[in-house]
C-alpha cells in the first residue's frame, strides 16, 4: 500500500513538473526587430534584435473603437496606447509593461480611463504574432438615455483583448469581452470591445520566441 502511494505522488509530482516546462515554453516571448531566423517561419529572434526594457510601446486607433452593451452601444473616432516595456521577456518570461496611458477621444458617451492597467503579450508559436492580455485596466462610460444618465465600470481581470499581427508596421485587432464592476442596473453584465490599432512604436515590430 505505502508502495502504490509512493507511486502516486511520484506520478502527480512528474505531471507538475511537465505542466511547469510546458507552461515556461508558451511563456518564452520577446518583441523583436526583425522577423527571427532558425525555421521556416523564421519565429526565433536573433541575438541582439529583441526590444529591451524601457522602449516605449505607442499604437493608435485605425477604425473606430465600440463598447457594445444592452443599453447603448458607446463609439469613439480616436485612442492611444501608450506604455513602457519593463520586462524584455526571455525563455521563461513573457513581455510585461506597467501601466501607461490610454485615451479615448471623439465619443459619443463620455468614457473615462480611471486606470490604464498593466499589458501583457503572449508569443503564438509558428507566428510572427502575439496575444495582448490586459489586467485592472477601469473604463468609466456616461451616456444619456431616456432613463436618465447611465454610468457604467468595466475592468479587464487578466483579459485578453485580441492579438497583435507582427510587420513594419505591427497591428492590434482587438475583439474582447470585459466585465463591469457594480454600478447602474441598466449596465449589462458584460460589454463587447472592438477596435484596430497601428504601432507607431517601436517598428518594426514581430513577436517571437525567446533568443
Amino acid at each position: 500500500m505505502k508502495y502504490v502511494k509512493m507511486l502516486s505522488l511520484a506520478a502527480v509530482t512528474v505531471a507538475a513538473l511537465m505542466a511547469f516546462v510546458g507552461s515556461s515554453t508558451a511563456s518564452a516571448t520577446v518583441l523583436c526587430k526583425t522577423p527571427g531566423t532558425g525555421e521556416t517561419t523564421g519565429t526565433i529572434c536573433p541575438s541582439g534584435w529583441a526590444y529591451g526594457s524601457g522602449t516605449t510601446i505607442h499604437a493608435v486607433n485605425i477604425s473606430s473603437l465600440k463598447l457594445d452593451t444592452t443599453f447603448k452601444t458607446t463609439e469613439c473616432t480616436g485612442s492611444t496606447i501608450t506604455s513602457e516595456i519593463s520586462t524584455e521577456g526571455d525563455a521563461t518570461h513573457t513581455v510585461f509593461a506597467p501601466e501607461g496611458t490610454l485615451t479615448f477621444t471623439g465619443c459619443n458617451c463620455t468614457r473615462t480611463v480611471l486606470k490604464a492597467g498593466t499589458i501583457e503579450i503572449h508569443w503564438i508559436p509558428g507566428t510572427h504574432n502575439g496575444t495582448l492580455t490586459s489586467n485592472e485596466t477601469e473604463i468609466t462610460v456616461t451616456c444619456s438615455t431616456i432613463f436618465g444618465n447611465v454610468h457604467c465600470i468595466y475592468e479587464t481581470t487578466n483579459d485578453s483583448l485580441g492579438d497583435i499581427t507582427g510587420g513594419n508596421p505591427a497591428v492590434f485587432h482587438s475583439t474582447a469581452v470585459i466585465n463591469k464592476k457594480p454600478t447602474n442596473a441598466l449596465c449589462s453584465e458584460e460589454s463587447t470591445w472592438t477596435a484596430t490599432y497601428e504601432f507607431t512604436s517601436p517598428t518594426p515590430l514581430y513577436v517571437t520566441g525567446h533568443t
